[in-house]
């Protein structure tokens, strides 16, 4: 391999046009429409996420360093700049073939293989080079023709994505332009079964990082991160929590900079969605450093993560897991969302808090282990609330119902356990339930997850000895109760066997209504056919043919046809 460092200084090129600013779903079908492009290469559904992921990172990350430039009025010395000046996507992606081959390489795809290769190994000054080198690291170019990478890079180039991520596309999805090119990504790769577990939708991550309400300081944990949504949502947070204290920028920085380095902690096990997820993060510069590619679920994990974070947000995989995983958890069950829940119970720190999406047979279902991890939620934890997804929330990767469970690790023996648990039944999510879940026309806001968030009963108070306790806005329970809301206490709890469900305790129960026996209906329709049976007789005496000549006549009007 050719080494890059010893090529001349490379012949840059100048943007000719003013690249065009899509709204969301132009530019989702846009997205879609380049990664199509790799068909022409015939690469696997994998093969093209990974390497249009790739390049659309070479693309952003490029946008958002020509905004940092133009602010300061200067560049960094190419020593200090996470990409080199030769690989900075402007400078070639308008015409790769010329370009790679003005600075000495065979064509564009010799160009980008070699630009992955030295990427995976780059040693540079900037705080973020590990985890570039981490991206890029066994990341091979498949691609075989020059003419695949112009139309990709032709075709991201008309895309203005600097536009796109200032403006954002609302509460708590600001700068998050690759968490939505995901996000449509996903749902076009043929909804895809294996990457489903992977992605949680940003209006379902932002209530549960609000109703959790994360503090400066404390550290936030999901042990199935999948792309990054729940970590990227509890940084943005946080750092505008940060941002709005009355403290010198010195010291705002430095806060933000804890944040990023010790408090933002993500493990996911699959390599190619690890590398998404440190995309994301990296994007949003949020503290990629502290993403592991690892499994939470090991026994090495459970002893790693011990009692040590203050929040745990969480939508773990769903199904059956092996054998030997099970010997570190005191209930023994081969389903990935029980393990998950044992993992989190263990990880939390005493007074620090989760929330978790579990399937709701988890919830209810008979299976002996299953009731014994609910009654240890309940008895050993304090359960605050479960809210209640609608079916379809998570179309087109899974029609599994599920409920997001909210719950808080005592500080001790004397600190109390579950005594009401909130329950909210969320009817709608402001979503169709089409493949591409668009937002319904009727509904300006996330559906019923607004109203639950306004409504969430419980704040968080925080104790000198380092945990928190939930307490309520207002001692009257009856305040937080409405018609999709309800409270159940410990006793009617314990008497469903730790039921968890919200529709096993509604007090709003459909009207009933009395139906009569069943012999009197059937007698009631043994006479209306007997009354059938008589009108079918009369009608049949009506139409019946006469037999006589004489009736016949009587009965039928002759008249002449012409020519007769």
């Amino acid at each position: 391999m050719r080494p890059c460092c010893s090529r001349r200084e490379p012949r840059l090129t100048r943007r000719t046009t003013m690249p065009r600013t899509p709204d969301f779903n132009q530019f989702g079908e846009e997205l879609w429409g380049i990664a199509n492009v790799f068909r022409d290469d015939a690469l696997h559904a994998t093969e093209r996420l990974e390497t249009f992921s790739l390049f659309l990172f070479l693309k952003l990350w490029d946008e958002q360093e020509t905004e940092h430039e133009e602010a300061a009025g200067k560049k960094q010395p190419d020593s200090k700049q996470l990409i080199p000046e030769i690989y900075r996507f402007h400078n070639w992606a308008s015409d790769p073939d010329a370009y790679a081959k003005a600075n000495g390489f065979e064509d564009s795809v010799d160009f980008c293989r070699q630009m992955f290769a030295h990427l995976a190994t780059r040693e540079s000054s900037h705080p973020t080079a590990r985890d570039v080198r981490r991206l890029f690291k066994d990341s091979r170019l498949l691609l075989r023709y020059s003419t695949t990478v112009r139309q990709i890079t032709s075709r991201l180039m008309e895309l203005n994505l600097r536009e796109i991520m200032s403006r954002g596309f609302g509460e708590g999805e600001r700068y998050d332009i690759f968490g939505r090119a995901y996000e449509y990504l996903l749902q076009q790769f043929g909804q895809n079964k294996e990457f489903a577990e992977y992605f949680t939708p940003r209006h379902i991550v932002d209530p549960m990082v609000q109703v959790l309400d994360p503090e400066i300081g404390e550290t936030i944990y999901d042990p199935a991160c999948g792309t990054g949504g729940f970590i990227v949502r509890a940084f943005e947070l946080v750092r505008d929590k940060i941002n709005r204290k009355r403290v010198s920028f010195t010291d705002k920085e430095r806060l933000i900079r804890a944040l990023k380095e010790k408090h933002l902690i993500g493990v996911e096990h699959v390599p190619l969605v690890f590398k998404l997820a440190l995309m994301n993060m990296i994007l949003h510069r949020d503290g990629s450093s502290l993403l592991q590619n690892d499994d939470s679920l090991s026994n090495k994990a459970q002893d790693l993560h011990k009692n040590k974070y203050e929040v745990i947000l969480a939508n773990p995989p769903f199904g059956t897991t092996k054998q030997e995983r099970l010997a570190q958890f005191e209930y023994h069950i081969k389903l990935y969302e029980a393990l998950f829940i044992q993992h989190m119970m263990s990880a939390l720190r005493p007074g620090g808090r989760a929330a978790v999406v579990l399937k709701e047979g988890l919830l209810f279902d008979s299976k002996k282990m299953l009731r014994r991890i609910c009654r240890k939620l309940v008895e050993q934890f304090e359960v605050l609330g479960v809210i209640s997804l609608p079916n379809g929330v998570f179309n087109p990767y899974s029609g599994a119902k599920t409920s997001v469970v909210v719950f808080r690790k005592p500080l001790g023996k004397e600190d109390v356990r579950t005594s009401n648990v909130w329950f909210y039944r969320v009817d709608s999510d402001g979503r169709d339930l089409g493949a591409t879940r668009r937002p319904m026309p009727d509904f300006e806001t996330d559906g019923d997850l607004d109203h639950m968030v306004s409504l969430w009963p419980y704040t968080w108070r925080h104790e000198k000895e380092g945990g928190v306790r939930a307490i309520l806005k207002s001692d009257r329970l009856k305040e937080f109760e409405s018609k999709r809301s309800w409270w159940a206490g410990t006793d009617d709890i314990r008497k469903t066997d730790y039921n968890l469900t919200a529709g096993r305790y509604c007090p709003h129960q459909a009207e009933t209504v009395e139906h009569e026996k069943p012999e009197i209906l059937i007698n009631r329709l043994l006479d209306l056919e007997e009354e059938i049976k008589t009108d079918l007789q009369d009608l049949l005496t009506l139409v019946t043919v006469p037999t006589s000549v004489e009736g016949l006549k009587g009965s039928v009007r002759f008249e002449k046809q012409p020519g007769e």
